[in-house]
């Protein structure tokens, strides 16, 4: 929705931009849910440093990327920014209507 808005409305470089960051954004949540696919929880600790070791690495080079982006591909990075924020705008978004959906029918008049 928010692509298909700032294609419409913004500037192509703010569109782009906005474009990458959501794919950088979907693509960490991706990969971290394979990663607790994967994970084995017989062996608590193990999969816990597992986890977490992998999402500093993620974060580390999601760090990397963004700054590349910026510094030298020159993206506009407010759009980048906005792109960002589509996943948890979306989480948001989705724990309001499972608030809204589990309300008793006393709660609603």
């Amino acid at each position: 929705m928010g692509l298909l808005v700032s294609s419409l409305l913004a500037p192509y470089h703010f569109t782009v931009a906005y474009l990458i960051g959501s794919l950088l954004v979907l693509t960490n949540s991706w990969l971290s849910a394979r990663k607790v696919g994967q994970a084995t929880f017989r062996e608590r600790n193990q999969a816990m440093i597992s986890i977490m070791g992998g999402f500093y690495v993620r974060l580390a080079v999601i760090g990397l990327c963004l700054f590349a982006l910026i510094k030298y591909v020159n993206i506009d990075p407010v759009g980048l920014i906005a792109g960002l924020t589509v996943m948890p705008a979306g989480l948001i978004v989705m724990l309001v209507l499972i608030y809204i959906s589990n309300r008793r029918p006393q709660e609603v008049q």
